[in-house]
């Protein structure tokens, strides 16, 4: 006698909710037949305002138990020989885990996650509402976030997810809460509040780039509604603010690799530091400190040197004979040119 095997049916239910989502967002749903099923298990054709937008995506479902942890609230979807297909398929690919006994829904860009983590055997990714996939999240945050486009999100909604412990979460509701709503003080001073509450590995560096819109430099691209001055002389004031502990931190940010260079995260450290009022004294006072790592207090020199010119030297002398021959070269370079401009 046939049998129908409930794994037969599991795997229906994951296909059913994918395709409710997605039709349900207005977008269209290509099942792909099992037959033909080479690591892809549908294509859709995204939709909106009842215009075809030419992009499709292929999407990866999986459904049942196996595929979920519940002791880490993650979703797991196996690699096995798919790797090279999915990498090196044409068009973006995402990764669907339809959980039964939740009734809800995750998603995963497949690529991204193969690229940074090229020895995987296991997609493995935690449950979140930055990647829930049902008909509501589909068209606010899933096609935005395959069009490289920013979630249309109100302030309320941002805010509340960059406040979540969930990193994506978080990174979503910052990433929203500058982008779309870059003149509201209340985002701007939870913004500030998470950087000096957090931790340095709980802050990502982007933050740092979005405060240095504020003073700005020279490597800051912005498109979209601007700063008002308002906004610029309400986040000046908090910033103002900023101890030795918040310029120590900030400090910490800058990679040995980069330095303070146009482009990298030490350009906007820079930014911030160097328009701090009275930094100077706390510039001094990190570069003379012994307990800190010599690296910081190089950094703390040259800002200090770009700020000061000539007066820095007496400081950068200390500096140098305690045996860093980079506040030498700080030295040099004052004399023979008057001072330090790392971006030149």
């Amino acid at each position: 006698m046939p049998t129908y095997r409930k794994t037969n049916i599991t795997a229906k239910n994951g296909i059913n909710f994918a395709r409710s989502a997605i039709e349900g967002g207005g977008s269209l749903f290509h099942k792909i037949d099992a037959e033909n099923d080479l690591g892809i298990d549908a294509l859709i054709e995204l939709i909106r305002d009842e215009k075809p937008l030419n992009r499709q995506v292929a999407v990866q479902i999986k459904s049942g138990p196996s595929y979920y942890n519940s002791s880490g609230d993650e979703c797991l979807i196996p690699i096995d020989h798919h790797r090279d297909y999915w990498l090196n398929h044409p068009l973006p690919v995402a990764g669907i885990v339809y959980v039964p006994s939740l009734e809800a829904a995750h998603w995963v860009n497949i690529k991204s996650f193969l690229k940074d983590h090229p020895e995987r055997t296991v997609i493995r990714f935690i449950r979140s509402e930055a990647n829930r996939f049902d008909s509501t999240t589909f068209s606010k945050l899933f096609v935005p976030s395959v069009l490289s486009e920013v979630p249309d999100l109100s302030l309320t909604e941002a805010l509340k997810l960059f406040r979540s412990e969930k990193p994506d979460e978080s990174y979503l509701g910052l990433i929203v809460s500058f982008r779309k709503h870059p003149n509201s003080l209340e985002g701007w001073d939870q913004l500030i509040q998470n950087f000096i509450e957090k931790e340095i590995d709980e802050i990502p560096n982007v933050l740092i780039y979005f405060l240095a819109h504020i003073p700005w430099h020279g490597d800051i691209w912005y498109s979209g509604e601007s700063i008002n001055q308002e906004t610029k002389d309400h986040v000046r004031s908090r910033m103002a603010k900023f101890s030795r502990s918040e310029v120590l931190k900030l400090l910490g940010f800058i990679d040995e690799e980069n330095s303070i260079a146009r482009g990298t995260i030490g350009q906007s450290v820079e930014a911030i530091i160097s328009s701090l009022p009275n930094v100077n004294r706390i510039l001094e006072s990190i570069v003379l400190d012994p307990t800190l790592a010599e690296f910081q207090r190089e950094c703390a020199a040259i800002i200090l040197a770009m700020n000061s010119g000539e007066s820095a030297v007496p400081t950068l002398r200390i500096l140098s004979d305690s045996g860093s021959w980079y506040a030498g070269e700080l030295i040099e370079h004052i004399r023979a040119y008057g001072g330090v401009n790392p971006y030149a």
